[in-house]
């Protein structure tokens, strides 16, 4: 597989927020660099990037708030241990193989293109979770479960929130019911 990329575009369910990212695909890594400017009534400006391997196990996630220049780098092993960008262990995130920051869709498509679940498959996983503007790092139960072609139902174990999304062929999320929208 060559080198592809794709330029990616969300709002947000309040219709004032807007996410510009790119993705790029090759044979043995895929990473995406994004912006996000917040909605109009909890504005923030996010610049992020994650890189996973080919198993698509998140490896390098760089999170920046410009508002309040709060700024979060992890590593991952790829087998569920975290460090900072400062070599210091992060065991609270053990086991969690997903990052998702709470203001982006695209981090939702790590955990279903590593999973690759059939249709009727369901799999709890831990996620290194980001709440954004706060760049606040805690770790957070999730659960996937294909319910269609491109269809899955989101569950949030810790936080009794749940939502069926759709995905492209890539796995890129097209809509998340209530918080994001793919325009591009």
């Amino acid at each position: 597989m060559s080198e592809r990329e794709v330029a990616l575009s969300w709002v947000d369910g309040s219709g004032t927020g807007i996410e510009v990212s790119r993705v790029t695909f090759t044979a043995y890594t895929s990473s995406i660099d994004g912006r996000i400017d917040g909605p109009a009534e909890d504005p923030f400006v996010l610049e992020y990037a994650v890189s996973c391997d080919e198993a698509w196990n998140t490896r390098y996630v760089f999170v920046a708030e410009a508002v309040s220049g709060r700024r979060l780098e992890l590593l991952s092993s790829g087998r569920g241990h975290w460090t900072s960008g400062e070599g210091e262990s992060l065991p609270e995130l053990r086991g969690a193989l997903d990052v998702d920051i709470s203001a982006t869709p695209f981090t939702n498509t790590l955990p279903i293109r590593r999973l690759d679940l059939r249709l009727g498959e369901s799999a709890e996983i831990v996620v290194a979770f980001v709440s954004v503007p706060d760049l606040v790092l805690s770790s957070e139960g999730q659960r996937y479960t294909r319910i269609g072609p491109r269809t899955y139902l989101f569950e949030s174990l810790d936080a009794r929130f749940e939502r069926e999304i759709t995905v492209d062929d890539d796995g890129l999320i097209l809509e998340y019911p209530g918080l994001f929208s793919r325009v591009v």
